[in-house]
Order: C-alpha cells, then sequence, then structure tokens
C-alpha cells in the first residue's frame, strides 16, 4: 500500500523535476520505475490514478475535499477491482506531490447530498438495474461491497444467467474460476449491477458463443498476483477470462477499463471483437491465436499494444491504429498471415519494445507476413524509419 510521507517527497521531486511527465504516459511510467524500483504494485496504483484522468483533474484544483477524494477513489475501486484503502492512499500520494491541500473535514454538506439514493438525487456512481434472483447452484463469499461468486455449481444448460442478487445480497463480481470447464453452456448473459469478471472466470467453456455483458461491467480479469508463476523469472501468469472459449463475437461495454492479459486468447471462433474507447492498453496476449478473426474496433485513446496482443491472428486483413498510440511491443502483429496493411499514426514512438524474449519480430519473420504486407504511415514518421530498417513496404497514409 502507498502510505508514508518518503513516498509522496520521491513523487514531488518527480513532479517537479519533470513537469512534463505529466502530459507523455510513457516518460511517467519509465521516471516510476526509477523512483520506485522495487515496488511494482506501488507503480500500478499510482498509474492507475494517472490512467482514470484523475491527475489531470488534479491539476486544475487546489485542494480535495472529502467528497472530491472520495469520488476519487470510487472510480479507481471499481473501475479496477482495487480496495478501497489501497485505491484512497494512491489518490492522496498523488494529491499532495501535486501541493494539494486535503480538507477531508470540509464539504460535508455537500456531500450527504451526493450520495442519497432518494428519487431525483440518484449516487452518481450507481446504475439503474433490475434484481434477478437464480435457482441455480453458486459458491459464494460475502465481501464489505457485496458477494463474490466463487463457483458454478449447476448443470450446464444451454442459457445461464449470473443473477445479481443472492439471498437477497447483491452480487458485485464474479470471481477466479467460476465457470472453468462448463463445456456445455452456450451463452451467458451477465446481469446488470455485476462490476467484474475474474481471471479464467469462463476458461475452457469451448461451448461457449455468445456472452452479454452490463453497462456496469468495470473489469475483465484481475490486477491482483494471482495464477501460477511462470518457470522463469517472477512474473504472474494471467489466465484469461474467456481464454478457449467457443465465443464468436463480443463487445466490451464503455465503462470496463481494464481487460486482463489472455482475455480472449485461444477463441479460435471468435470473428468480430469491440473495445471501449477509453481502454488504454491491449495487454499482453489478449487475442493471441485468435485464428478466424476478422474485425477489431480498437479503443480511441489506446496507448499501447502489449507483448504477442494478436500474435497468430491468421485472417486479420487490415488495422488502423488510433492517434495517440505511442508504443507497439515486440510480437504484437506476429504470426498475421493474412495482413495485408496497418495505418501506424505519427504518435508512435517506439516498435519492437517491452520485456520478451527477443525472438519475436513485431510483426513476425518475413516468411510469416502476406507478400503483400504494408505500413502506412506519413513521411518522415517513427513508422516510416522502422519500415525502412526492416524492410517492410511502406506507403503514405
Amino acid at each position: 500500500m502507498i502510505t508514508g510521507m518518503e513516498d509522496d517527497k520521491i513523487l514531488a521531486d518527480m513532479v517537479r523535476d519533470y513537469p512534463d511527465a505529466l502530459l507523455d504516459r510513457k516518460r511517467l511510467q519509465a521516471l516510476l520505475l526509477d523512483f520506485f524500483p522495487q515496488d511494482r504494485r506501488k507503480r500500478n496504483l499510482l498509474m492507475l490514478v494517472y490512467d482514470d484522468g484523475i491527475v489531470g483533474e488534479m491539476r486544475g484544483l487546489v485542494q480535495i475535499d472529502k467528497m472530491t477524494l472520495h469520488r476519487f477513489a470510487r472510480s479507481i475501486e471499481l473501475g479496477y477491482d482495487i480496495r478501497t484503502k489501497s485505491a484512497e492512499a494512491a489518490v492522496v500520494t498523488w494529491a499532495k506531490a501535486l501541493a494539494l491541500t486535503l480538507d477531508v473535514d470540509g464539504g460535508q454538506r455537500e456531500e450527504a447530498a451526493a450520495f442519497t439514493d432518494g428519487p431525483g438525487n440518484p449516487s452518481s456512481s450507481d446504475r439503474e438495474w433490475v434484481p434477478c434472483e437464480s435457482d441455480s447452484l453458486y459458491e459464494y463469499e460475502e465481501t464489505s461491497r457485496g458477494l463474490r461468486i466463487l463457483k458454478y455449481d449447476d448443470f450446464d444448460e444451454p442459457v445461464v444467467v449470473i443473477p445479481n442478487v443472492i439471498e437477497g445480497k447483491k452480487v458485485i463480481a464474479v470471481g477466479n474460476y467460476a465457470f472453468k470447464g462448463c463445456v456445455g453452456i452456450e451463452k451467458i448473459i451477465v446481469s446488470e449491477g455485476i462490476e467484474i469478471l475474474g481471471n479464467g472466470v469462463f476458461l475452457n467453456c469451448r461451448g461457449l458463443k455468445e456472452v452479454s455483458l452490463p453497462t456496469s461491467l468495470r473489469g475483465i480479469g484481475s490486477t491482483d498476483a494471482t495464477g501460477c508463476p511462470k518457470i522463469l523469472g517472477c512474473e504472474i501468469k494471467y489466465e484469461g477470462a474467456f481464454e478457449y472459449s467457443g465465443l464468436e463475437s463480443v463487445t466490451v461495454p464503455d465503462g470496463v477499463k481494464y481487460v486482463g492479459e489472455n482475455s480472449f486468447a485461444g477463441c479460435s471462433k471468435l470473428k468480430r471483437a469491440v473495445l471501449p474507447d477509453k481502454l488504454k492498453e491491449i495487454k499482453e496476449n489478449t487475442f493471441r491465436w485468435c485464428k478466424s478473426l476478422r474485425e477489431v474496433e480498437l479503443p480511441r485513446e489506446l496507448d499501447a499494444v502489449r507483448i504477442s496482443a494478436f500474435e497468430g491472428c491468421d485472417v486479420l486483413q487490415t488495422v488502423d491504429l488510433p492517434e495517440g498510440v505511442t508504443s507497439i511491443e515486440e510480437g504484437a502483429f506476429a504470426g498475421c498471415k493474412g495482413l495485408e496493411s496497418i495505418y501506424i499514426p505519427d504518435s508512435v514512438i517506439e516498435i519492437g519494445g517491452g520485456k520478451g524474449t527477443g525472438f519475436l519480430k513485431t510483426f513476425g519473420e518475413t516468411d510469416e507476413r502476406h507478400e503483400n504486407f504494408t505500413i502506412r504511415c506519413n513521411r518522415g514518421s517513427y513508422a516510416m524509419q522502422y519500415a525502412r530498417a526492416q524492410q517492410i513496404r511502406c506507403a503514405e497514409a
């Protein structure tokens, strides 16, 4: 957890010495690695506050009252499945680093009004949803915010509705591996009100063709260090929420701020995917080996395409990266034999980075590429220089 004046001072020194880093996400990540080299969790929490737009909003403030602090922390808590205390600590650390006054005793009248759930004045964090009880069998546990489903213990019906209420209590999350191996389920309806889907929640559900996700959903996969360690190194292997399922199409709701590693890896029947505009990263292996994937609607605010994100997407034909993307990592489009062209905007300043093995080229080996593979870009851009260096055909966008 991020606590103590020492962290505040370190971050404040960084902001003072490198003010431009607050306008450059990649630069900020690098600096946090330099200033907090031994604490990955701390760096991740600080970046979540930045990615959520909270740091940008703070820069226009002179003080933070209790209501604003709660609003900021709540956004991190719900959007990324972070514990309340950790979210609050990260927000406070940034606030102190930016020299904002913390007026946690003020604004009580406004806070009381803002969180009244009466007619005409609902809480801004609440959404309308219809209670949905279920006769199916679930193992679950109670958390401070609601129930977390641990395991589905009923038979594999063709259509399963995951309830938002069990025994009169609200369901907030579907935990890791809850439906793992339920090969007979063909359609899942996740009820409105559920906010988190865990790692491997539908892993190996080979019969699952269709999923309906609620607007209340905030995260797919967990940021927690769960799963099995990789054989080499100390990194964590995350099994994707829909990994090796039979999904044919998926639309991720606009409110989702985090889609974890491997989320749709191995979904060999997946043809179309729509990602929310505010998603910053396509994580490692997100669509790896999706051999039927033809169409992807990318987020407008996308910043990075991580290692092997689209590796092995055989029939993907064209990709247009949005303006603002800065990094395309190692193997991101390796093995995409049908990829004829990709548009790379001027904002891209790194191609082939990331902490991979170093064996995978970003667009695969020459004999793996489409014979007419072309990088579309602007004259003088980094993408054009990269294409020349790699002897890849380039054309003006």
